[in-house]
């Protein structure tokens, strides 16, 4: 278990370094297209390729970053107003259902991934795959993370997010 931990940490500190990194670059990448394009005349005909590919990127490896600092999207008013035991009960079916449907994403885009792997993209000339693997690496992560989150604090914390834990532990 404490190498499970271990691996959960560094991942997380991967994955956050990556989307700082990527970000930065879409930064740096969009205000020098700019710069070029209007100022000099002269645009940078590959960069919103490799944009929109960080973008991706970015986005499906944000989908564990915010499961594990609870900072996904979730409607908790009902969830807010069950007991403790309904909670537990709402925990362990959401776990099944994000179970099953993060498989079948993972699945799904390796399936697509492989399928598109012979495609090039159009102006940098890379496989289409790269940009599509984001898809179960992504999905694969946040299946891992809540794994974690799962077996360390139990199935009523997987998607707790952050109002719902700043309310449980306010004062009563």
């Amino acid at each position: 278990m404490s190498f499970l931990r271990m691996l959960d940490r560094r991942l997380a500190k991967l994955e956050d370094l990556l989307i700082m990194a990527m970000v930065a670059t879409i930064a740096i990448l969009l205000g020098l297209g700019v710069v070029l394009r209007y100022v000099f005349n002269n645009p940078l005909t590959w960069a919103e390729e490799f944009v929109v590919t960080l973008f991706v990127w970015s986005v499906m490896l944000g989908v564990p970053s915010a499961l594990r600092s609870r900072m996904h999207i979730r409607i908790d008013v009902m969830i807010l107003r069950l007991s403790n035991t309904a909670r537990r009960i709402v925990g362990c079916i959401a776990c099944l259902a994000g179970l099953v449907i993060m498989c079948a994403a993972v699945y799904a885009g390796y399936a697509h991934t492989v399928g598109v792997w012979n495609s090039q993209t159009p102006m940098l000339g890379f496989s289409m795959g790269w940009i599509f693997l984001a898809m179960p690496v992504g999905f694969a992560l946040t299946l891992f993370h809540g794994s974690m989150i799962l077996i360390e604090e139990g199935p009523q914390r997987v998607f707790q997010n952050a109002t719902e834990t700043v309310i449980d532990s306010a004062p009563a």
